[in-house]
């Protein structure tokens, strides 16, 4: 429900908050003290359009926040919503509008930014505005069919179910018959293709870890002249020893080791502290001989084929080729080839597949046309029960001569809902003809139409904040009290809010709010005052008689608010 409502420089406004509470919540005031206004502001958050005249003169912005609670029954269909724009949920709900006066607005749930239209469609779910108004879901014909569904009953309820299961099996069959192609000759061309890209791999015959060595084989081979000049020169200069550029010869490295260490032999006879040395260049020695005699063998070993250095560059690009259509690496490329082969057998069975899900899919139609069938002769029996519980409580409304019609239409195709297109119709008069919903023109026609289906639907209507905008417009005496007490049973279900002059209706709220104007210097501001005890008396007997509040208008409120109280005893708890 909506638990608070505030609204700074908006039209009068400069800022007011309201705070609301469950059950029968009325606000009244004298004509242009600035009801509409709130009900314009309240607008704003159900994402209506804003205009920069709507602002405060002398003011660049305008402000309208909302605080709503959500019960459990509402969460699962909210957090959805919530969880698609990536907006975190919670038992409240803060909903913000502002507007400036470049005519631009920034529309905010629970601190986050949000499109204007995501606050039309979270709005559906929580407030519904009756009255001269377009947020309005008996207007809206897409609406119609849920709600007819939720006054048809258990059997309705468990029909509607079998056909959105039976449909939910259908569209998945044909969706699985879709995926094997459209026809024999589609799916044999996926063979062809598919089999060419298998056999492409297969005959490859990958390893892993093969493009790997074939990298370092390419390198070496196609080095192999550097690395004999480059071995050769270092065993030369270990071992073998070579000339120098003037011709004479160069010792090798090993043959002045061992001078060195014939040095050193005969030096540390002299002083046995430079024996420890002779360890070391012994061991030196003997590694310096055995990476000798490894360069000896790697240049006696090395060999060259320029066939081989073509064969494995050509190799290389093949694989190379391979990973790059089919994965990125041989080991993805060989996954590849996996689902490619459990792909082309799928497409080979398929024949019999479709035919199989050919069989289903038509069971499933048959099926599901009976229970469409069955949905729409229980959804007309329902509407012919609505049509007439609705005229007679539009009756009580001052609307006896109004004709409410269901027109129940079949689709070309299956949907979730069946196959029924369903459409409320309306004349006000007798002898009209009854035309859409959205083409009557009064708004208080509009409001008693949706108060007379709201009762009807109080328990089944999952929308937890009913607004009603002077819904006593045009009627008075017995009627205002059929719209009184109409009101205060769908509040025994609903938040309800209804602005209203009429004292009857004023009577039977839990909340009562009164808005008035008040000069401030050379300003006119909207206030509201939450009233109590005496203060509704006082207000109720200036609606009855706005000349003054006397006893015996005092008397009259009191006999109102005796007969509202026992009403809501006998009538709604």
């Amino acid at each position: 429900m909506l638990v608070q409502l505030r609204v700074t420089d908006y039209a009068l406004i400069e800022d007011l908050t309201l705070n609301f509470n469950p059950g029968l919540n009325i606000l009244s005031g004298e004509t242009g003290a600035g009801k509409s206004i709130v009900i314009g502001a309240m607008n704003l958050l159900l994402g209506e359009r804003a205009a920069a005249d709507q602002i405060r003169q002398g003011r660049e912005t305008a402000a309208v926040e909302g605080i709503i609670s959500c019960d459990s029954g509402l969460r699962t269909r909210i957090d959805r919503l919530l969880e698609e724009a990536g907006i975190a949920g919670g038992d409240e709900l803060i909903v913000a509008r502002e507007v400036f006066r470049t005519g631009r607005s920034v529309a905010r749930v629970n601190g986050r930014a949000v499109p204007v239209s995501f606050l039309r469609e979270l709005g559906q779910l929580l407030i519904d505005l009756h009255g001269q108004h377009q947020h309005q879901s008996l207007l809206r014909p897409e609406r119609h069919i849920e709600l007819l569904d939720s006054f048809g009953g258990t059997e309705l309820d468990g029909a509607a179910g079998k056909v959105s299961s039976l449909y939910s099996r259908w569209r998945e069959k044909r969706k699985e018959l879709s995926a094997l192609g459209e026809n024999s000759a589609e799916r044999e061309r996926n063979i062809d293709i598919l089999s060419f890209q298998l056999r492409e791999i297969r005959e490859a015959e990958l390893q892993a870890g093969e493009d790997l060595e074939l990298s370092r084989r390419e390198k070496i081979l196609a080095n192999a002249e550097k690395l004999c000049t480059l071995t050769a020169r270092a065993y030369a200069d270990i071992y073998a020893g070579e000339d120098g550029e003037d011709g004479s010869p160069v010792e090798a490295l090993f043959d002045r080791l061992n001078r060195s260490a014939a040095l050193i032999t005969e030096a540390a006879g002299l002083d046995p502290k430079l024996e420890p040395l002779l360890d070391l260049l012994g061991t030196a020695s003997a590694q310096l001989e055995e990476v000798s005699h490894e360069l000896r063998d790697y240049r006696a070993g090395f060999e060259f084929e320029p066939d081989e250095l073509s064969a494995i560059q050509d190799r290389l690009n093949r694989v190379n080729n391979l990973k790059r259509k089919y994965g990125g690496t041989i080991e993805k490329t060989l996954e590849f080839a996996g689902n490619l082969e459990a792909e082309i057998d799928r497409l080979q069975n398929s024949e019999a597949m479709a035919e199989q899900l050919e069989k289903e899919i038509s069971g499933l139609e048959a099926e599901l046309t009976e229970a469409c069938a069955a949905l729409s002769g229980l959804r007309l029996e329902t509407a012919r029960r609505l049509e007439q519980m609705l005229e007679d409580s539009l009756s009580e409304l001052a609307l006896s001569g109004a004709r409410f019609k269901v027109v129940i239409t079949e689709k070309d195709s299956f949907s979730p809902k069946g196959r029924d297109n369903v459409e409320f119709l309306f004349s006000a008069n007798r002898g009209e003809e009854v035309k859409p919903l959205a083409k009557i023109i009064s708004g208080g026609e509009v409001s008693r139409v949706m108060l007379a289906l709201k009762t009807i639907l109080a328990r089944e209507d999952p929308v937890p904040t009913l607004v009603f905008d002077e819904v006593d417009s045009g009627v008075g005496g017995a009627t205002v009290q059929k719209v009184a007490e109409k009101l205060a049973h769908l509040a025994r279900h609903h938040q309800v809010m209804c602005v209203t002059h009429s004292a009857q209706i004023a009577s039977m709220a839990d909340s009562h709010f009164y808005l008035y104007k008040e000069t401030a210097g050379d300003r006119t501001l909207t206030r509201a005052a939450g009233l109590k005890n005496g203060e509704i008396r006082e207000e109720l007997a200036r609606m009855l008689d706005g000349a003054g509040v006397d006893r015996v208008g005092l008397d009259h409120v009191d006999s109102l608010l005796e007969r509202a109280r026992r009403f809501k005893e006998e009538k709604v708890n």
